[in-house]
C-alpha cells in the first residue's frame, strides 16, 4: 500500500510502499504524479535501480533530456547524467559543484524541463545535499502590489548568463560554440500557470534569467534579485540529505534548486554519486500538453 508523509518542511513529501524496479502499475504511478504536483518534491527510499530501470522509469514521467554539454551525459546513456565527486572529471569543482546555485532545470530551453529525478548510487556521512525551494509558496507570500506588477512580465533566460549570490558557484562553462548555439535566448513568464494543477508560481529567477522583456535593465535586475531573496527566504526552503537508495523527484515548474559545494572524494565516507534525468512533458498518464 502507497503512503504518504510530509517532509520536515513547508512543502514535500516522503512516499513509502513502492518498489519502483518492479512494474510500476497506473495507480501507484497515478499516486506518485498527484503527490508530485501537489508536494513540489517527492522522496521515496530504498530503492534499488540499476541504470536500464532507472531511465525506464524516467521515461514514464516525460521526454528524457540529453544535457546541452555532452560531457555532462553519462556513456551510453545520453539521457542520464551522473553528479558527484567521485570520477576524474570531478576533480575539477567547475564541474563537480557546477550545480551549487540557485536554477530550474533547462529554464533557458523553448520547452523547459517538468520534472527532474536524482537517485542516489553513494552518499557522503556528511554534506553533499540538494536544496530546493517552493517557488507556489513563493508566489503565494508575495503582496497584492507585487503579484499584480509581475503576472504579466516575461523574462529571458540563457544558459551562462544572470547574477549569482554570494556563495554560489561559477557555473559549468559551455565547452564550445557548438553548445551555445543550440540554446539561444528565450522568453518565458515570471508567473507560471501550472499546466495540471492551474496553481500560479513564480518561475525560474535563479541562474539563466538575465532580462525581463520591455523593462530597462537596472529596473529588471533589481526585480529579479528581490524575487531571489523573497524566494529563498528559509520557509520557502528543503535540504535533502541523501541516504544510498534516494530517488528524489521535483517538479521543476514549481521549484528551483541548488547543490551543496562538496569536496572531492578520497573515501567511500565522503563519496557522493547520483544519477539524474530531467524530463519535458507531462507524465505518461496524463495529456500531453507542456
Amino acid at each position: 500500500m502507497v503512503t504518504l508523509t510530509p517532509l520536515d518542511a513547508a512543502f514535500g513529501a516522503e512516499i513509502h510502499g513502492v518498489r519502483l524496479a518492479d512494474h510500476i502499475s497506473e495507480r501507484v504511478m497515478r499516486t506518485l504524479v498527484e503527490a508530485l504536483h501537489a508536494h513540489r518534491v517527492i522522496v521515496i527510499r530504498n530503492q534499488d535501480l540499476d541504470k536500464d530501470r532507472f531511465l525506464r522509469f524516467g521515461r514514464l514521467w516525460g521526454d528524457p533530456i540529453p544535457h546541452v554539454l555532452d560531457h555532462m551525459r553519462m556513456e551510453g546513456y545520453p539521457e542520464l547524467m551522473t553528479v558527484g565527486n567521485t570520477e576524474e572529471r570531478d576533480r575539477d569543482a567547475k564541474i563537480r559543484n557546477g550545480a551549487a546555485l540557485w536554477h530550474t532545470d533547462q529554464s533557458y530551453e523553448e520547452v523547459p524541463a517538468s520534472a527532474t529525478m536524482l537517485y542516489s548510487v553513494l552518499a557522503p556521512r556528511e554534506g553533499g545535499e540538494t536544496q530546493f525551494c517552493d517557488m507556489a509558496g513563493a508566489y503565494d507570500s508575495l503582496d497584492a502590489a507585487t503579484r499584480e506588477r509581475i503576472d504579466s512580465l516575461e523574462v529571458a533566460h540563457k544558459y551562462g548568463r544572470g547574477r549569482r549570490l554570494a556563495g554560489e558557484a561559477e557555473v559549468n562553462p559551455i565547452i564550445n560554440d557548438d553548445q551555445d548555439n543550440r540554446v539561444p535566448p528565450v522568453h518565458h513568464p515570471l508567473v507560471m500557470r501550472h499546466p495540471v494543477t492551474g496553481r500560479k508560481v513564480l518561475y525560474a529567477v535563479g541562474h539563466g534569467a538575465y532580462a525581463i522583456r520591455n523593462m530597462a535593465s537596472g529596473e529588471a535586475g533589481a526585480l529579479l534579485d528581490s524575487l531571489k531573496a523573497h524566494a529563498l527566504r528559509e520557509e520557502h526552503v528543503y535540504r535533502h540529505s541523501y541516504r544510498p537508495g534516494d530517488l528524489v523527484i521535483w517538479d521543476t515548474l514549481q521549484t528551483m534548486h541548488a547543490a551543496s559545494p562538496i569536496a572531492f572524494a578520497t573515501s567511500q565516507e565522503n563519496a557522493r554519486l547520483l544519477w539524474r534525468i530531467s524530463v519535458r512533458g507531462l507524465p505518461q498518464i496524463l495529456p500531453r500538453t507542456v
